[in-house]
């Protein structure tokens, strides 16, 4: 069998586009708040607009910490104007809804559960309220297909978790009011750091709203209900590693001339395409979540054999985790163990950063690999 020449299907931080290199490091050792540092700062943001259509009345920001610091971030600033809602149907989804009910200790809280392969029930969803969610579990694989379920109408802000759905699929702007999401996931850019989009009215939340908790500086966009706009400047908070924004710009500019957002989301719907097909021509492994509701750019899926349904849960992580040491050890796929903190499954990202040829070689190994294990 054929190897794949790029062997990387980790969730994140994911796979590097094809013909990346490091960044020359000009930047580094150089201030971000020098004119040089700030039109690097600056034409990053504008690439990110552009690249993703984000409508011209939206502000974007970066902040630290990747997508967790960005959601944090935003719910610190934005949440307790309002009864919230939160959608919760993975480990991300849960951290935010244990920070809203511990942390923050808001009053008027409501939670729509699921458990893991599942998606939660948004019917009973009010938009009056605020509405927190993960548009994708990166986690458990499992995504809304559109925004059809968020009201136009609503007085509620919706406050959106896209780490894994950024750069991958073209999202209803007008339906989302906060979002955060991170450089490592579609785009293969480094961790660390990530970026926050505001629409009108999440701006005019920021305007009339103080919130009755202390705000950490680190996530402090506004104050006394007064906006920091010169974070949307490309003034950040504290200090970026100049090493990672020049890596983003080049990375922007790569999916930029790839055609924006529309060229990326067409590359993950051929890698979908490819799995997909390699699940139908073969019985061994099936995949874990319903396809209503199954990310096109994670790739969660299960042994099926009579061996393996009989082994323990235990048992199974086992059997898993030698699956991926056999692919590693051939070179051929890395950190497709699905994540530990579900249930036994394995986990293959599909971005855009993916190639489908690496795809299509690399799915047949895990086949492979399952009947060498099995085999003993």
């Amino acid at each position: 069998m054929e190897k794949p020449l790029c062997a990387n299907f980790s969730s994140g931080p994911c796979a590097k586009r094809y013909g990346w290199s490091p960044p020359s490091g000009k930047f580094v050792g150089r201030s971000h708040r020098s004119t040089d540092g700030m039109r690097l700062m600056q034409e990053a943001l504008n690439f990110q607009r552009k690249v993703l259509n984000v409508p011209d009345d939206y502000y974007i920001g970066m902040v630290s910490a990747s997508s967790t610091g960005a959601m944090e971030t935003l719910m610190w600033s934005l949440l307790g104007a309002k009864g919230v809602d939160v959608v919760s149907h993975c480990i991300f989804s849960k951290h935010w809804e244990n920070d809203i009910i511990g942390e923050l200790r808001l009053p008027d809280v409501r939670v729509f559960r699921a458990e893991f392969p599942n998606i939660a029930d948004t019917q009973e969803v009010d938009f009056d309220r605020d509405v927190v969610f993960c548009w994708t579990s990166t986690t458990s694989g499992v995504s809304f297909k559109d925004a059809n379920w968020i009201k136009s109408d609503r007085t509620g802000l919706t406050i959106c978790d896209a780490a894994s759905a950024m750069f991958v699929l073209d999202m209803d702007w007008n339906k989302l009011d906060a979002t955060a999401f991170s450089w490592q996931k579609g785009l293969g850019g480094e961790a660390g750091f990530g970026s926050i989009v505001l629409s009108p009215r999440a701006i005019s939340r920021l305007e009339s709203h103080k919130p009755n908790h202390a705000i950490p500086r680190i996530f402090r966009i506004a104050e006394n209900k007064a906006v920091n706009y010169s974070i949307f400047d490309g003034f950040c908070i504290n200090t970026p590693s100049m090493l990672c924004l020049e890596d983003l710009h080049e990375n922007l500019t790569w999916a930029n001339e790839l055609g924006g957002i529309k060229a990326l989301a067409q590359k993950v719907q051929r890698n979908k395409e490819i799995v997909e097909k390699w699940i139908s021509e073969q019985s061994t492994f099936k995949f874990l979540i319903d396809e209503k509701y199954r990310a096109p750019h994670i790739a969660c899926f299960n042994p099926v054999s009579d061996g393996y349904l009989s082994m323990s849960e235990s048992d199974r992580w086992a059997f898993l985790k030698k699956i991926v040491k056999f692919c590693e050890e051939e070179g051929v796929g890395f950190d497709f163990l699905g994540h530990t903190l579900t249930k036994p499954h394995l986990r293959v990202w599909c971005g855009p950063t993916v190639e489908a040829d690496d795809l299509e070689k690399f799915l047949p190994w895990v086949r492979h690999a399952h009947d060498k294990v099995m085999s003993g």
